[in-house]
């Protein structure tokens, strides 16, 4: 038997006070005969005697209640040659160590880098085993390059060449990968343990994607190893956008870059760069409270069409794996619009929105419009245009609606503006579809030009205002806000992923923006003809539709393509037959590729992949993407020991969660033997403990000396 706190058996010491209490009771008196009680002397031996008897006996009993409680403190266990009813000596053990190797552990405290705690731990556990065991060393970022059984020297050695790395996180699946792996091992269960710092945002990620692939499933416990003792500082560069997402050669364009401080004290005299192909832009000192994030703004103007790569470089900070974030645009030779209108017969229908598209033509944004009625839509390739607008169609048939979501999910914009006379539910199918949430009926009659509502007031920086006004330094723009006199009402999705574009000053939603796929869906609640306002006799109305063209027409190609780690790489082209090659920081890979109705499907499992720049080179006409770490990565933030095991529990069978922060080798190499291969005893000799202060306490009632028979 071995013990985990052997340091605590100096407590012993206290055993001692029993033997003093018990040598005081009996300090014996000076003696003195008396001839008349001679008679009872003999009487006298026989009771002391039994008196004596139970003195000692109770003195044996808190003596060795003492112990016990001592010995449960120093945490006894029984070593692997002998808990072999474990299985832990058996030849055929399974032993899976799942280790966090995300640029979390890249920190360090007083006890070291926490990647050097983790590969202490991890040896230890491995060393203790077996020679007859198998190992399975599984990362949780990056690519599992050895998802196999290894025996002793061959784990250490793999072991030894595990650092952090900056590349996706991928917890849930490579738990998930254990697991399987060990259900479908022959003879007993194996052991799993986890080693990390359990910062929140993964375990976060872990309940999100583990328990959810299938709940009914028996899973093997997980004991949880926690290494670091507290959260660094961390500020990074959490997100770069464009504001407005309205490109064009020549066109200045904003460059919204956020930066947020994870930590929990202020930071100081940070610089914050942009730079667009190699060249330095401009550049902003950032200083952040605890917690606070900061949006600053660079302007940019494309001098060519086509992809421009740009990065943005914050410095200052103890880590920087999170510091450059890597961006794309894509400005095209023209956007190509297709206006979809529901003339019919009736050829004096007009349009409010084709005015403002062959204005637009006339622009340096080089849009090119299209016009069709829905009925003959099917006669037009939609991968050729880069947005759809339905204007006043009174239904969409079903067998478009499917090949619209398509268009949408592809990365393109639709702007669906409803009719009067439009079929609700007819309209409620599509948009569900789409995940745009739906119609719940209406506010006002179309027609009677009775005002009901009004725009409610833009703001100037107002995404479709904003910079329509030549304005003096503070002054202040009034406009005269259009009236409405029917609209209908709006619902959004479950998801709530939408923003709200335009509203009335009723707080009611005009204009809902709402992502789906890669592209997004603007979604109206009243039209453009003066039977719902008098929107279109407004001064503001051909700038106000014109921006929202542009915002709908650029959304793929006026954003900056992106793909985060720790995803596999899924997108789809209309480049059908194409034979593509992707090269990512000079690495060149060939990624498996199928094709469908909609286009050519591009997928790569990513696994490898690190920030930079990914290159699609699909016979010779090329894509730039931006390749970025998850921002979760960047939050270090973890939970306690307690807050982890009742997190845990809600997702996984749990053998145990402990801390080795602040551990000597030695103790790790205790801890270690105790959780991983023997078996604590401490509360054994907790009840040896109770039993016999429970011993004590009936002899001492049972055996009295007044009642004695002698």
């Amino acid at each position: 038997m071995s013990f985990l706190n052997p340091f605590l058996f100096i407590a012993l010491a206290a055993a001692v006070i029993p033997v003093i209490i018990h040598l005081i009771n009996f300090r014996k008196p000076r003696k003195v005969a008396f001839s008349t009680l001679s008679f009872f002397q003999e009487l006298q031996k026989s009771t002391i005697r039994r008196l004596n008897l139970k003195r000692y006996l109770l003195l044996a009993l808190r003596i060795l209640a003492i112990a016990m409680l001592v010995t449960a403190l120093a945490r006894p266990f029984l070593p692997p040659d002998i808990s072999g009813w474990l299985g832990s000596s058996a030849e055929g053990q399974r032993v899976a160590l799942l280790i966090d190797n995300g640029p979390s552990m890249m920190q360090i405290d007083e006890s070291g880098p926490y990647m050097d705690q983790i590969h202490s731990v991890a040896e230890e556990v491995i060393s203790q085993s077996s020679d007859g065991a198998r190992f399975i060393v599984v990362p949780t970022h990056g690519e599992l390059e050895s998802g196999r059984w290894m025996r002793k020297a061959e784990s250490l050695h793999y072991l030894e060449r595990l650092e952090p790395v900056n590349k996706g996180g991928y917890p849930e699946e490579r738990m998930t990968f254990i697991q399987d792996l060990l259900r479908d091992e022959p003879g007993e269960a194996g052991r799993i343990y986890w080693l990390s710092d359990a910062r929140k945002t993964q375990l976060d990620k872990m309940e999100d994607g583990f328990m959810s692939a299938d709940p009914d499933k028996e899973y093997q416990p997980v004991t949880f190893i926690k290494v670091g003792n507290e959260s660094f500082q961390n500020v990074s560069v959490a997100s770069v956008s464009l504001a407005g997402q309205v490109l064009g050669e020549g066109v200045p364009v904003g460059v919204s870059v956020t930066v947020r401080n994870f930590g929990d004290q202020a930071v100081y005299n940070s610089f914050l760069s942009l730079e667009m192909s190699g060249e330095r832009i401009g550049q902003y000192e950032v200083s952040l409270q605890a917690g606070q994030e900061q949006e600053l703004l660079f302007e940019v103007i494309p001098v060519s069409t086509g992809s421009i790569r740009g990065k943005v470089i914050l410095e200052g900070g103890t880590y920087s794996f999170d510091h450059t974030r890597y961006f794309s645009m894509d400005v095209p030779e023209s956007r190509n619009v297709l206006l979809v209108s529901d003339h019919g017969e009736d050829e004096t229908r007009r349009s409010y929105v084709k005015p403002v598209l062959d204005a637009a033509t006339e622009t340096g944004t080089r849009i090119r419009a299209s016009q069709t009625d829905i009925s003959t839509l099917r006669e037009y390739d939609l991968d050729t245009f880069d947005a759809v607008i339905l204007e006043s169609v009174r239904r969409i048939p079903d067998y478009l609606q499917a090949e619209l979501v398509q268009f949408v999910q592809k990365g393109r914009g639709l702007l669906f503006v409803p009719s009067e006379q439009g079929d609700i539910e007819n309209y409620n199918r599509f948009l569900q579809q789409a995940n745009a949430g739906s119609y719940t009926g209406m506010r006002g009659d179309y027609g009677r030009f009775e005002e009901i509502a009004s725009l409610q007031p833009l703001r100037d920086g107002h995404l479709l205002v904003d910079d329509i006004f030549e304005t003096q330094d503070n002054e202040e723009v009034r406009i005269d806000m259009p009236s409405i006199y029917h609209y209908l009402r709006y619902q959004q999705p479950d998801s709530q992923r939408g923003s709200t574009v335009l509203r009335s000053n009723l707080d009611d939603p005009l204009f809902v923006e709402q992502p789906f796929g890669d592209g997004m869906v603007l979604v109206g609640t009243l039209g453009f003809s003066p039977g719902w306002s008098n929107l279109s006799v407004k001064p503001l109305y051909a700038p106000l539709l014109y921006r929202m063209i542009l915002y709908v027409v650029a959304w793929e190609h006026g954003g900056v393509r992106e793909h985060i780690l720790g995803n596999p790489f899924d997108r789809q082209v209309s480049d059908f037959g194409a034979v593509v090659t992707m090269t990512l920081n000079e690495t060149e890979m060939r990624p498996e590729t199928s094709t469908g109705t909609g286009g050519l499907r591009i997928r790569y499992p990513a696994s490898e992949w690190s920030p930079g720049w990914l290159e699609l080179d699909l016979d010779g006409k090329k894509y730039t993407i931006a390749v970025n770490q998850d921002i979760l990565e960047s939050d270090f933030a973890s939970l306690s020991v307690s807050e982890t095991e009742s997190f845990l529990e809600n997702i996984l069978p749990v053998a145990g969660v402990i801390s080795v922060s602040g551990y000597s080798e030695s103790e790790i190499r205790s801890a270690m033997a105790a959780i991983s291969f023997g078996r604590e005893l401490w509360n054994w000799f907790i009840w040896l403990a109770l039993a016999f202060m429970v011993a004590e306490c009936i002899i001492s009632r049972m055996y009295r000396t007044e009642t004695s028979s002698e």
